[in-house]
């Protein structure tokens, strides 16, 4: 009996010790957690954002001038490399006279067709502009404009507006505006033809336009157009022979149809050179090392010796920085310190400027 009760003891002991280490531990953890949040953390001041170099115009005839005239700056603008390509969808069902098992067949060659029409379509990776011989000329007529969605920024359903240094603008046309006829005489239409030649001859075909949208996005502190996408919904309809090897799919006839829905989707990216850092300001501590928050843009074939980039701190003694815009804080300042970054490159000289705190104090972040 002695022993049972000796037992139970050392397990009241046991919980006992164990409950108080627990307890010494929150503890603990509580004087820490209380230090660290009063500590005193230094915060950066609020900045309003930067103002647009045009704002927003709010009808289809501004918007679309405004639109019409950067489109027309970037082609002509010897600081810009573009880059374009095509996306083909043959998406939905054909209709076409051949029996069942054939039309599968047919679908099926269909479903993997469309990368190589595509593929006819013209396609450039950073050429530089205005040297771009087949660069796509994209032009907004009002009196096309359906309906148009123009804003600064995406605003989720919260409220909360992101990418608010750019403007996204969306132009939904009437389909009329496509020249569809012109469809049938250009080089993709060859090319297609050509590559059907030994199953079919092609004897007439129409492209009946349904939809026409074209959506801009545009950096609007500097009216640079950065992307545009161009959608374009057709019904194609084509009459054909196929050729002597094939003709046993023809149930009725020598000549078919085929009627088949078609989508472009043309994917215009432009990359402007120069030099600007990606936020206004920045909090450091003395003795951090850090990259400054640059992005600079040059040709993609250039190197270093083809430009010069340079940094400028307003104070030497608090701040260094490296040829390759890594910053060492040497000590804490009253003030904040401006870095001015400058590229000087292909006949052009870019600046842009960037606020630095040092601060004994901790950095308050938002990770």
């Amino acid at each position: 009996m002695s022993g049972g009760k000796s037992n139970k003891k050392n397990i009241v002991s046991i919980i006992i010790v164990v409950a108080l280490l627990i307890g010494a531990c929150f503890a603990t953890i509580s004087v820490y957690a209380k230090k660290t949040l009063n500590k005193p953390k230094f915060s950066l001041p609020e900045e309003e954002s930067p103002a647009s170099a045009t704002e927003l115009p709010e009808t289809a005839d501004g918007l679309c001038a405004y639109v019409n005239s950067l489109y027309e700056k970037v082609l002509a603008s010897d600081e810009t490399e573009g880059s374009w390509h095509t996306d083909v969808g043959l998406d939905g069902e054909i209709n076409v006279p051949f029996a069942d098992a054939d039309r599968e067949v047919l679908t099926f060659i269909k479903d993997n067709a469309a990368p190589e029409v595509a593929g006819l379509y013209p396609n450039e990776s950073n050429v530089k502009m205005p040297e771009a011989e087949n660069a796509p000329v994209i032009r907004v007529n009002p009196a096309d404009v359906l309906e148009f969605t123009a804003e600064q920024g995406h605003t989720d359903e919260e409220g909360n507006v992101r990418d608010d240094g750019f403007y996204f603008i969306t132009f939904v046309l009437t389909p009329t505006a496509i020249d569809t006829q012109a469809m049938t005489s250009d080089d993709v239409y060859a090319g297609a033809v050509e590559k059907l030649a030994d199953a079919a001859e092609i004897k007439e075909t129409e492209f009946t336009a349904e939809r026409y949208e074209i959506s801009y996005k545009i950096d609007r502190i500097t009216d640079q157009i950065l992307n545009v996408d161009v959608s374009k919904d057709y019904q194609l309809k084509t009459s054909f022979t196929l050729k002597e090897a094939y003709s046993a799919l023809m149930q009725d006839g020598t000549q078919a149809q085929l009627e088949m829905p078609y989508k472009t989707a043309l994917r215009i990216g432009f990359k402007w050179y120069g030099a600007r850092f990606t936020q206004r300001s920045m909090a450091v501590r003395p003795g951090d090392m850090k990259a400054l928050p640059a992005s600079v843009v040059v040709n993609t074939e250039a190197t270093k010796e083809d430009y010069k980039l340079t940094f400028e701190p307003s104070d030497k003694e608090a701040l260094t920085i490296d040829e390759d815009g890594v910053m060492t804080v040497e000590k804490a300042a009253d003030e904040p310190v401006t870095v001015k970054m400058t590229l000087e490159y292909n006949g052009h000289t870019y600046t842009d400027e960037l606020l630095i705190y040092i601060t004994e104090l901790e950095v308050e972040t938002n990770v």
